[in-house]
């Protein structure tokens, strides 16, 4: 198994890289003491792929929270929560095999951190007796069981869910009424989930997230618009970004797109359609790196190899700057293949040259495929 970091701003991560297991756990070690030393945070991305290019992880880390010495105790302590369909048991097993089996035993060592010690001033030590200090904690015990479960309620959909579970840790003072809220939603009895967030009069980025994604699922248009302060823009590509089967998103693209026409949905619909002509000739585009990405990958499925390369700088996507140079091996291969069936057609040589021109078919293919 290998580690992609991205959106790491250290100079120790070289971000887009892939990097063994081992040494990815070693390096998000060293990052996170760093920080703590120089009392900094920052937020990194970062996928665990396994052969094939199979995503088994997608998480964020928070360098210098203190939630973590490294990324073996973060995945190991999310994916042992998640609930997942018995299609997926065997990966989720698999992957926590390798955790143990790749991670070297010192950096396996928990650690026992009270982060409400840290930076602590002295001045506010708490005079409460034992035992009230007992009773405060296990009600906020309570609270954070219930940001816990809405995190890995929706863990598998999106990864700023992801976020607001880590959010969630340092946020003690939620209601236990919201707690039991997050724990029935759990269970399947997310109406009155929704109505809580809804009846909020602030809501954090990952709750807006939440019920934006439940409005945009029940085609509730005008709903999610208006939480995000009328930019229907912004709600449409949050169903681009949504992990629903291309078959959905492309459905619930065009139901969002009867109510909010845009050329943003346009572009979209083109590309998931196949429609790379019609995509790249689309004016007034708002671009994000998804979108650069697609158009990335567009170019490429046109052969337009040279423009594909200069988007790539705009998105920096490391599946699809392999794709490219795999694109140049094969062409390459294909006009060498080509030279040679010449060559054989002039020297009528027919038996060799219809094996090239099979081999000549199978790597057109191969370029399909990208």
């Amino acid at each position: 198994m290998q580690v992609i970091f991205y959106n790491v701003s250290s100079s120790l991560i070289n971000n887009f890289e892939k990097m063994p297991f081992a040494e990815a756990v070693k390096i998000s070690q060293e990052v996170e003491q760093i920080c703590r030393d120089e009392n900094k945070t920052m937020t990194g991305d970062f996928q665990v792929i396994g052969e094939d290019k199979k995503v088994f992880y997608r998480g964020v880390f928070n360098f210098g929270s203190y939630d973590y010495p490294n990324i073996y105790h973060k995945i190991k302590d999310m994916v042992k929560h998640i609930k997942v369909d018995k299609k997926d048991q065997a990966d989720k097993i698999y992957l926590l095999e390798q955790l143990e089996l790749l991670t070297p035993d010192e950096y396996k060592q928990a650690e026992m951190v009270d982060k409400t010690l840290i930076n602590l001033d002295k001045t506010r030590v708490s005079k409460l007796k034992s035992w009230q200090r007992k009773t405060a904690y296990a009600a906020g015990g309570v609270s954070l069981a219930g940001f816990l479960m809405t995190g890995f309620l929706f863990f598998t959909q999106q990864t700023s869910y992801e976020k607001a579970l880590d959010d969630g840790r340092s946020q003690l003072k939620e209601s236990a009424v919201l707690a039991e809220t997050y724990g029935e939603a759990l269970l399947g009895n997310d109406a009155k989930m929704v109505k809580a967030l809804e009846s909020s009069d602030k809501l954090t980025e990952q709750q807006q997230q939440i019920l934006v994604d439940k409005y945009v699922s029940e085609n509730k248009f005008e709903r999610a618009v208006a939480l995000l302060d009328g930019d229907y823009v912004k709600a449409e590509s949050l169903i681009l970004t949504s992990n629903l089967p291309t078959k959905e998103k492309v459905a619930k693209i065009k139901a969002f797109h009867e109510v909010y026409p845009t050329n943003e949905a346009r572009y979209d619909l083109a590309y998931l359609q196949g429609d790379y002509e019609l995509m790249l000739n689309l004016k007034n585009i708002t671009m994000s790196v998804k979108r650069s990405e697609m158009k990335t990958h567009a170019l490429l499925k046109l052969g337009r190899v040279d423009e594909a390369k200069v988007e790539l700088n705009n998105n920096s996507n490391e599946e699809l700057n392999e794709k490219i140079v795999q694109y140049e091996i094969i062409n390459a291969e294909i006009k060498t293949l080509k030279d040679k069936h010449e060559l054989l057609v002039r020297e009528e040589k027919e038996s060799e040259a219809e094996k090239l021109e099979e081999e000549i078919k199978t790597k057109q293919e191969q370029i399909k495929k990208l």
